[in-house]
């Protein structure tokens, strides 16, 4: 049986020291919040307002309703 070799994670300090020798501190820190700002708009919309057939269909359980109030 072979042995498997795992890399080490790759160190992100290095491409950073020179992204900021290259262009600077406040141009590098802006651009990473930037980059950060924006994921956040890319994300799904809520499942809250989904019916429960189609939160069925995408794996997800329908919260729970008392059976008592009907309409």
């Amino acid at each position: 049986m072979r042995t498997i070799s795992l890399r080490p994670a790759r160190d992100l300090r290095a491409p950073l020291n020179e992204l900021i020798e290259d262009h600077g501190l406040l141009r590098v820190s802006f651009a990473l919040l930037r980059a950060a700002l924006r994921r956040g708009k890319n994300r799904p919309p809520p499942v809250s307002g989904l019916s429960d057939h189609l939160l069925r269909d995408i794996g997800l359980e329908p919260p729970r309703r008392s059976g008592r109030n009907l309409f």
